[in-house]
């Protein structure tokens, strides 16, 4: 079986990937880099494989892989299983092979809100000209959703509140079957129907207001100055330690110079650092972007229908991305005030506009003030308990050749980011394992100050909602405690998970509403449209498997996202290609779920790998003809988007076509909306005529129905 291995970086640095295991020989092969995204393939054999990456020199399980076993040396391995590939082709096969199942494993039951339930059955794919179930004196049709594990899924929504029975009717050319609980038959009134029970399913219901939304990220440091009076100053006294090198001097691994550039334009730090080896950029600078410059700007959001703004942390923090806090329940000084912040967020309700903020409680910053008491006062601080510490004290100033967590436990070894220790009865990481809290000695002091904190951002300053960072490195049973509490405030606040993975155990009433949709959206997106790595063939079935592995309401809340502040920009990826750049966000626009627009995307803007991707916004891009005709583009399609709700709201499948040429439907009842994207370097014909809603490149009327232009796209309405 052919099979692809994928590390997928946390930030957009550079890493060294590599994997071993049983079909290695133990041998280390290296992963190819497409940009930040490291992918080998193997044909493997039938059989049971132990394996590990090894990310710069470091040995590590697959993050995406949650089957693992016990090394011989204390650690863990990660374990695939390769099974034999069966494809199911005969009606009277797929017959055979499904009554020796359990007929109820065929179905699945979701729960959106009080009256709503969606039905699913799966079944082979190609043996269904039409399913549909057959309740007590009722029909409701099923829509075919995706497919995954060899399996097509088809599903409805319906509403009741009360036990329904049903029995589903496959047909098949000329064949009629119906499955009931005992199996198949084909004498409906003979058969024990299914019941489900509304009340066996617990209430899973995602923001309304995500219906329609259009997400605009924005980092805050490289935004907009909009008040240079509140510029870093670098008073606070954990810059107390902050010198300027002497001209020529070459700073150390432990040493951080922070500094402002003043010219907005000056970029070149963020790929070289003046004093650090070639290679090595500036992490620390700063360029003085605050929310006054977002209030600035608002009109330009507006402008391009932007109506939700994520924003990276805002709370104080010694550094330019603020995923290292200082107080969890205070703005950095240098980005607003507390009354900066509601007028912001006064002003962007009163504009149709919602607001969610990034925290990360994994950890905390070093400049935290619990963790300096830890660092002063050792086990006699009250808050010794918040770190998982191994040695105390930290030696001052730290050797050159520091190792932070031979000292205390820290995020991927970074010293500016001590974790937190939720659990008194384990380290990090063996504490995150944990889902539920009885089997926990819960830290209360820690948790509870958290959850206090973000409940200030949501009842003071009036966000909408969290983009939670690194939430699998943080117990499962404190997300439970989060939901509750957050929700418990504000009951449509948006709790949006950053997982990189399959995040179907997350994805529910007791965790997260959705997740940046890395696995099923970004990176099938990228690896088809932009690094052109995978055949459409291969790219549909990602995109599929994404559809079936959620529920549906959650598919419409998905984060869909073409690049973040952990990514190298997407026009640095197509090397400046903007015929695939205008592919990628087409498909993005049409497509289910929450568009994610990466502040500057729209315009072009360039950048490799972290910090060159957070370059300060260009806002002289009316200058530039490019910018202007992308901006355009994006503009236009988010129009197009809110102007059909069928694009927002309507089911979505793929449609047969000639190489080169991608089709799929955005539909719901009689109304159906064709999306083309002809990627090939021909001609393609459509086929039947229909009313053009958009259109980017030539389409013509020819004789055999509409012909759509090499390196083009289209909506038709049917």
């Amino acid at each position: 079986m052919h099979l692809r291995f994928s590390y997928q970086a946390l930030t957009a640095g550079k890493y060294e990937v590599g994997i071993a295991g049983d079909f290695t020989d133990w041998k280390i092969l290296s992963l190819q880099d497409f940009g930040g995204l490291y992918l080998i393939d193997f044909n493997l054999k039938p059989g049971r494989y132990r394996y590990k990456f090894i990310i710069d020199g470091v040995w590590r399980t697959d993050p995406d892989n949650p089957e693992t076993e016990a090394d011989p040396f204390g650690g863990m391995n990660s374990i695939i299983e390769v099974g034999e590939e069966k494809v199911v082709t005969s009606w009277d096969q797929a017959i055979l092979d499904a009554s020796a199942q359990d007929a109820r494993s065929f179905i699945t039951c979701y729960r959106p809100s009080a009256d709503l339930m969606e039905l699913r059955f799966a079944w082979y794919p190609s043996l269904a000209d039409d399913v549909t179930l057959i309740f007590d004196g009722d029909e409701a049709r099923l829509y075919p959703l995706g497919r995954k594990n060899g399996l097509m899924i088809w599903h409805t929504c319906r509403k009741f509140i009360r036990p329904k029975r049903f029995h589903v009717r496959i047909c098949y050319n000329d064949e009629v079957v119906y499955l009931g609980l005992q199996g198949f038959g084909v004498n409906v009134s003979k058969s024990i129907p299914f019941t489900v029970n509304p009340a066996d399913y617990p209430v899973f219901q995602t923001p309304e207001w995500l219906q329609g939304g259009l997400i605009y990220q924005i980092f805050t440091d490289r935004f907009c100055n909009g008040k240079p009076s509140n510029d870093q100053d670098f008073r606070e006294p954990y810059y107390a330690a902050n010198v300027k090198p002497e001209p020529g001097e070459i700073l150390g691994t432990n040493r951080e110079y922070f500094r402002l550039i003043t010219d907005w334009k000056d970029i070149l730090p963020l790929r070289q650092s003046p004093w650090q080896e070639p290679g090595i950029p500036d992490w620390h600078c700063f360029y003085g972007g605050d929310i006054a410059g977002v209030i600035q700007k608002l009109d330009y959001l507006k402008d391009m229908g932007i109506n939700i703004i994520y924003f990276n942390p805002l709370w104080e923090a010694k550094s330019n991305h603020k995923y290292d806090a200082a107080d969890f329940a205070k703005p950095d000084p240098h980005f607003a005030t507390e009354a900066e912040l509601k007028e912001l967020l006064a002003l962007a309700h009163a504009n149709g506009i919602r607001v969610i903020l990034d925290v990360a409680f994994n950890h905390s910053g070093e400049s935290f003030w619990a963790f300096q008491d830890t660092v002063e006062k050792g086990d006699k601080s009250a808050w010794w308990t918040w770190y998982d510490w191994f040695k105390w004290p930290l030696p001052n100033p730290p050797p050159e050749d520091f190792k932070p967590r031979d000292y205390y436990q820290c995020w991927w070894g970074i010293k500016d980011m001590p974790d937190l220790n939720f659990d008194l009865s384990r380290r990090h990481p063996y504490e995150n394992y944990i889902r539920d809290i009885n089997n926990a000695d819960v830290n209360w002091d820690l948790v509870n100050h958290i959850l206090d904190s973000a409940s200030w951002w949501i009842s003071e300053i009036g966000m909408d909602g969290f983009r939670l960072d690194v939430p699998d490195e943080v117990p499962w049973w404190f997300w439970q405690l989060f939901r509750e509490r957050i929700k418990g405030l504000k009951p449509d606040a948006w709790l949006v998970g950053e997982i990189w993975y399959n995040a179907g155990a997350w994805i529910s009433e007791r965790y997260f509403d959705s997740v940046m949709n890395y696995a099923y959206f970004k990176n099938p997106v990228l690896e088809f449209f932009i690094h052109q790595i995978i055949d459409d063939n291969s790219f549909k079935l990602r995109i599929e498997e994404g559809l079936v592995s959620y529920p549906t309401h959650a598919n419409a809340a998905m984060m869909n996202l073409l690049g973040s502040h952990d990514t190298q920009r997407i026009r640095h990826l197509a090397h400046d290609d903007f015929s695939r750049i205008r592919y990628a966000v087409f498909f993005q626009m049409t497509f289910v779920g929450v568009p994610h627009i990466y502040y500057g995307d729209e315009i072009g803007m360039d950048g490799g790998k972290d910090p060159d991707n957070r370059r300060p916004f260009d806002w002289d891009w009316q200058k530039n003809t490019q910018a202007v005709k992308l901006r355009d583009f994006y503009k236009r399609l988010i129009l197009m988007r809110k102007n059909n709700p069928v694009l927002i709201d309507g089911e979505f499948r793929f449609v047969e076509s000639r190489p080169g040429l991608l089709l799929y439907d955005r539909y719901y009842d009689d109304l159906c909306l064709r999306c083309a994207i002809n990627y090939s370097q021909e001609d393609r014909v459509l086929g039947k005529t229909g009313e053009i809603l958009f259109t980017e490149g030539d389409v013509m009327h020819g004789a055999e129905g509409m012909i759509l232009a090499s390196q083009a796209m289209c909506i038709i309405k049917k």
